[in-house]
């Protein structure tokens, strides 16, 4: 039976964090995403369907959003409004490695949100979606009333404790990957860790939201809330961002610290792009992400040198690639999750690797995380750089890929570094301080 679904527009007055960080502990379910590189932001709030991907074990995860996502398109009756409506949401890491430690996101999630705010440097426009025009009314009017009444949140909360998740045992598996690679058995594998943090008191999304806008850097920067759980993440990496017959992917891997000062940077960073190691951890990336698009039959172009990508306490190594050709979104996410900068090389030995030794499950982290809109156009990043938080506790991610001339302590300072960004988040920051 076909369903029909009522969208309206309405033009807004350009939203403060403020407003936005008010909205998000109005709704139960929300997403925002902020795209640093044209200064543009996508709001969603509350659910007007929703997909779990991997819910069913024996279904790819990413066709089972690529059907929802066309039923949502063609079994509705939908009117595209000047700015598309969207789906957002996250896919797992690796939908074969079960655990409940996600709880309500253990299968990864999507949303078509009841209210969709785009913004950028010229307009903000608000999207409803509900089953019936007058219902569609009423959420325009609820959020017009939560703008008149947003207030500054006021999150004060401090970090108890910090719990680095293992180490002596992450720094074995090390060990144990790198005798993998020498013995010729992978190229690459890339190992993540955890770390524990403790809070006096729970932040809500807006109190997050608030924290993550003081950070100015070349990050991506979003939020994900279901129920009493909040994903977050300042990640650097895009996957794939969609226009009509084009995409673009990034290729980052290969790290190096950042430095307290320029010249420090600048140093570290030419030491990065001489490195040996690095620059085969690189290749490995550029190389793979290129194959995998030439077998969608895409014309694929890309610098031949890497370029540097600071950002935060870190830079990498970083080759942009553009591919040209019939592009279907869901097909291109499946081809290229995991690349070898999250998974490794060969990409299912290193799966298995990570399967059976890594020793945690990494649920959200490291999956494609974004959005789509019913054109097409879309984001979607690389979740990393990440937090889950749930009460008072959160819980920090980080990886570093490991290769034939890996050191375990080398790749420990790395991840340590790398989880930065989370950790002085969580611990407040001054306004305009550099993380």
């Amino acid at each position: 039976m076909k369903k029909n679904l009522h969208y309206q527009e309405k033009k807004l007055s350009r939203l403060s964090t403020a407003q936005i960080s008010y909205l998000l502990d109005q709704f139960e379910t929300a997403f925002v995403f902020f795209d640093w590189e044209n200064q543009t932001l996508k709001l969603c709030l509350g659910v007007a369907a929703e997909c779990f991907p991997a819910k069913e074990t024996k279904q790819n995860q990413f066709l089972t959003v690529k059907n929802w996502y066309q039923t949502l398109k063609t079994d509705w009756n939908t009117t595209i409004t000047t700015v598309a409506p969207l789906i957002a949401g996250s896919f797992l890491f690796d939908p074969l490695k079960k655990t409940t430690a996600w709880a309500g996101l253990a299968a990864g999630y999507f949303f078509l949100p009841q209210l969709m705010i785009s913004q950028n440097s010229t307009q903000t426009i608000a999207i409803s979606c509900a089953s019936t025009v007058k219902n569609g009314s009423r959420q325009l009017s609820r959020l017009q009333a939560c703008l008149a009444a947003a207030k500054k949140t006021t999150g004060r909360a401090q970090i108890q404790q910090v719990s680095e998740v293992q180490v002596a045992s992450w720094q074995q598996t090390v060990q144990q990957a790198v005798a993998e690679i020498q013995a010729q058995r992978l190229a690459k594998v890339v190992l993540a860790r955890q770390a524990t943090v403790t809070l006096n008191q729970s932040l809500t999304a807006g109190d997050l939201w608030q924290r993550l806008t003081l950070i100015k850097q070349q990050n991506y920067q979003f939020l994900l809330k279901y129920q009493d759980q909040i994903f977050i993440s300042l990640t650097p990496e895009k996957l794939a961002e969609f226009q009509p017959h084009q995409l673009r992917v990034d290729a980052l891997a290969g790290t190096t610290a950042r430095g307290d000062t320029l010249n420090q940077q600048q140093e570290l960073g030419e030491r990065l792009l001489q490195s040996t190691k690095n620059r085969i951890e690189h290749q490995i990336v550029v190389t793979e992400i290129t194959h995998r698009l030439q077998e969608l039959a895409l014309k694929i172009e890309h610098p031949t040198e890497p370029q540097l990508l600071a950002t935060g306490s870190v830079q990498h190594l970083y080759t942009p690639i553009t591919a040209y050709g019939e592009v279907d979104p869901w097909r291109v996410l499946a081809q290229l999750h995991p690349t070898p900068a999250l998974g490794g090389q060969p990409q299912q030995a290193a799966l298995k690797f990570i399967r059976d030794f890594e020793g945690w499950d990494r649920g959200l982290f490291g999956g494609p995380t974004g959005w789509l809109d019913f054109t097409a156009k879309g984001k979607f990043t690389v979740a990393i750089r990440s937090a889950l938080l749930t009460g008072l506790q959160a819980h920090l991610f980080a990886g570093a890929g490991i290769v034939a001339d890996s050191d375990y302590q080398q790749e420990t300072i790395e991840t340590h570094n790398k989880m930065q960004p989370m950790l002085k988040l969580l611990k407040g920051r001054k306004k305009n301080e550099r993380k």
